[in-house]
């Protein structure tokens, strides 16, 4: 089963929020305590893959205007259920152009769905034109270490079918480069419940400046 089909399983999706707390996956908090010292009660914040709101509730609770985009239409009705966010829209990620004019947002974040994607140098082109100068976009990788194996991997899928991949920190470094963001924060950290190999799976969150 791929990704789109697993998150359109209503009966997966309703569980989805307990599953993850079962997992230790603090994603969530560790992206909202690096990013707290740069966002404003009444700034508009979009959650790319924002499913069934699990970082935008602490957004909406700083007094963000929450947008989210998910490709998941069972994931947003859970979302729009929990009443954080002022827009949801379903959209695949992986198409252009995001569907927001230039300039509207002044942060972007994107928990726990950038590696679901392997190519990302049109995300984050359309993420610098719907950003604000000096906006915050930060979002979680898994990290890439093994340089001998190229700046994406593909991994194989897990047990649930999910196929991921993996992004070498030189690789998202170009691409912020490119389109002109400035590293601002970075910290790897490891899940235990995640694992390859036998070994706590690594990611990394980046918070960037545009």
């Amino acid at each position: 089963m791929d990704e789109k089909n697993l998150f359109m399983n209503g009966q997966f999706v309703s569980r989805y929020d307990d599953l993850i707390q079962d997992q230790n996956w603090y994603g969530p908090e560790i992206l909202f305590g690096m990013i707290f010292e740069y966002i404003n009660s009444g700034e508009k914040i979009l959650d790319v893959g924002i499913g069934t709101g699990l970082s935008a509730t602490a957004f909406h609770t700083s007094g963000l205007e929450v947008f989210g985009l998910d490709f998941s239409f069972e994931m947003l009705k859970v979302c729009e259920r929990k009443e954080i966010a002022v827009d949801l829209k379903q959209f695949d990620i992986n198409e252009s152009p995001l569907p927001y004019p230039d300039h509207f947002f002044d942060h972007i974040s994107a928990n726990a769905v950038i590696y679901f994607i392997s190519n990302l140098e049109d995300l984050f082109k359309e993420i610098s034109r719907i950003i604000k100068k000096k906006g915050i976009w930060a979002f979680i990788v898994e990290s890439q270490n093994d340089l001998s194996r190229g700046p994406i991997v593909e991994k194989s899928p897990g047990k649930n079918g999910l196929i991921t991949f993996r992004h070498s920190r030189q690789y998202i470094l170009d691409i912020l480069e490119a389109n002109k963001f400035t590293l601002l924060k970075e910290l790897e950290f490891i899940s235990k419940n995640f694992q390859m190999e036998g070994k706590p799976l690594p990611f990394t969150l980046y918070v960037t400046e545009a």
